[in-house]
């Protein structure tokens, strides 16, 4: 026995200096401090997922210069997730945007009043005010299918069955990835539920607000409703409640708009810029046959539509100009009825020209064309015509249309993704006067 406890006491000492030597290393390594220093992001999941949820926007955070950190939250009680929260917090040096996805919108709410953090993002997430718990602030709104699907087990916790995951929870998301989801999520304690804010940081802190309109789990129309209350800005995305894997790009910009402002010392309370649906309109409407899973979805209140822009784009040089980016209209639905399928886009701050090549950048960083992918095949092809792109010869069901906004060098700079479905139909004849393309009558 004591020759046990010896070797358990040198152990311990080892990994004491061992442990000493890490807080050393992570005092030098972390996020540089200054007016000048990029804010850090830390990124709390919600329920029923775990710290892998982030994966899509860590990438792109990390890829702007940003230290991220992604919360494994135990799920177990309001206290225990903002505990976890805090010891992430507490470890950086500068200041901190604290983002928080579904029910870790009610963790931020309360782990946001610590002072190193200066601004609050929410992503399909509840907000409740003080006193008040998740169940609190969803009072008298209609729960969505997705949150009275959950299942309780023998120990008090909630999780989600696999046909809920798929059919309410991730119902945009791949089979693969939806597959990936059920193995990972995390069960939920039925105490969190009722677990209340002491007090909500967002009554002092600056909000974003992340809100998909296909939400099955927390209903868009309460969320438009708290994101009112809190003076949040907020952008809209056609997704279901993973927003951050179905659309990452967007969220991340979101989180990036946050992090400026912090950056810039120009952020303030009250950040009342709404993007999307106007903020007092609570009404949720089906989900159309056409989804645009992009920033640059044409729907966004304000943001034209691509047919409404006329004439070349103007090349301009980069420096103090606004980012290149392409806005994408849903397929014209006459066409999509007859399985043909035509979308328009448009390029901005960039001219589709057919010059090509890295020399080209020399000329101008502002030219460009597409690459088109169709249902996440091996190949895509380049478009440089600047017209609507035309899709025949898919079969009836749903489809993805990834188009990319590249340079002469073929970088990415800006993507947008078109879902629909393709109607059943019954192709006639090819009639040697006509386009190939009629259709007859959809079969009943």
């Amino acid at each position: 026995m004591t020759t046990i406890m010896m070797k358990l006491n040198i152990f311990g000492a080892a990994l004491s200096a061992i442990l000493g030597s890490v807080g050393v290393t992570q005092a030098q390594t972390t996020v540089p401090t200054g007016p000048a220093a990029k804010p850090a992001i830390v990124l709390v999941h919600g329920a029923f997922a775990d710290g892998t949820s982030w994966s899509k926007v860590i990438a792109l955070l990390q890829a702007k210069g940003y230290h991220v950190v992604s919360v494994q939250n135990p799920t177990t009680s309001l206290a225990d997730d903002v505990l976890a929260t805090e010891r992430a917090i507490n470890q950086q040096t500068g200041p901190v945007v604290l983002v928080g996805h579904s029910w870790a919108g009610v963790v931020i709410t309360q782990a946001g009043n610590n002072p190193k953090v200066k601004a609050l993002v929410y992503v399909d997430a509840s907000a409740p005010d003080s006193g008040r718990s998740i169940t609190d602030a969803a009072a008298g709104v209609p729960p969505e299918p997705g949150a009275s699907s959950a299942v309780k087990d023998e120990n008090d916790f909630l999780l989600l069955p696999d046909a809920a995951v798929r059919q309410y929870f991730a119902q945009d998301l791949s089979p693969a990835e939806q597959g990936i989801i059920v193995a990972t999520q995390t069960p939920w304690a039925i105490g969190c539920l009722s677990d209340k804010v002491t007090h909500a940081a967002w009554h002092d802190k600056p909000s974003w607000w992340v809100i998909g309109e296909l939400d099955h789990m927390i209903a868009p129309a309460l969320q438009v409703k708290m994101a009112a209350t809190i003076k949040a800005k907020v952008t809209k995305v056609r997704t279901s409640h993973l927003a951050m894997l179905v659309d990452p790009k967007a969220v991340t910009n979101v989180i990036i708009d946050a992090a400026d402002r912090v950056q810039s010392g120009k952020v303030g309370y009250g950040a009342t810029e709404t993007k999307g649906v106007a903020a007092d309109d609570a009404s949720s409407s089906p989900a159309p046959v056409v989804q645009l899973a992009s920033r640059t979805q044409a729907q966004t209140s304000g943001t034209p539509m691509a047919r409404d822009l006329r004439g070349p784009a103007p090349v301009v040089p980069l420096a103090g100009q606004p980012p290149v980016k392409i806005i994408i209209d849903p397929p014209l639905a006459d066409s999509l009825a007859h399985g043909r399928v035509v979308i328009q886009y448009r390029a901005e701050n960039l001219r589709i020209v057919q010059v090509f090549g890295p020399n080209a950048l020399d000329v101008s960083p502002r030219i460009g064309h597409i690459h088109v992918t169709v249902d996440d095949a091996p190949w895509h092809w380049l478009d440089a015509s600047g017209e609507p792109l035309t899709i025949t010869g898919l079969t009836a069901g749903s489809h993805k249309v990834l188009i990319e906004l590249v340079n002469a060098a073929h970088q990415t700079l800006d993507y947008g993704v078109v879902k629909f479905d393709i109607p059943m139909r019954s192709l006639t004849a090819n009639d040697p006067k006509a386009d190939g393309f009629r259709a007859a009558p959809i079969i009943q």
